[in-house]
């Protein structure tokens, strides 16, 4: 296993301690849960990082790379709706889970066909995907911050539903002649 694989291995791992923190609903947890949650979201950029640098890119590798960036967003979603009932947060954080669900079975479903072209992730979908990151963190610590705040957080996090979205449009329009 590589060094990139086992820091990708980490931030699935991490999300445990994560949702453990959020769970407590203190100032100090929301802190230390939205610290561990940034770490996590760090290393979606080292073991890619670290990946090319020792030329050590695999399939298996690349395949849990986006396993874990689902996993980290969507099971911190799910875990934050627990404390966030407000259809103004459930919808959106679905959205959110449901896209990432489909892009996946996607993605599984072309590899499957054994397309010689490589399906490489878009800049629209790397910027989902820090945008996702950035709202999730922002809904971690809202708590401590107030009304306004989680106005604020929400209001990210509908965009960044909106972006995935339109995310998933693009892959559809992009896939289309391979899913026919």
């Amino acid at each position: 296993m590589t060094l990139a694989t086992k820091i990708t291995l980490l931030r699935v791992l991490s999300i445990v301690p994560i949702m453990y923190f959020i769970n407590l609903q203190t100032s100090q947890a929301s802190m230390a849960g939205l610290i561990l949650f940034i770490l996590a979201a760090l290393t979606d950029y080292l073991d890619g990082y670290i990946a090319r640098k020792t030329d050590t890119e695999t399939d298996l590798g690349s395949l849990m790379d986006l396993l874990a960036d689902k996993l980290l967003v969507c099971l911190t979603l799910m875990w934050l709706i627990k404390f966030n009932t407000s259809s103004a947060f459930v919808i959106p954080a679905m959205i959110i889970v449901f896209r990432e669900f489909i892009i996946f079975s996607l993605r599984q479903f072309i590899a499957e066909l054994k397309i010689e072209s490589r399906l490489e992730v878009s800049f629209m979908g790397k910027s989902k995907t820090t945008i996702q990151l950035i709202a999730t963190s922002l809904i971690i610590i809202s708590p401590i911050f107030g009304s306004y705040f989680y106005s604020f957080s929400i209001l990210f996090l509908w965009m960044s539903s909106f972006i995935s979205l339109l995310s998933l449009y693009f892959y559809f329009q992009k896939w289309s002649s391979f899913i026919k």
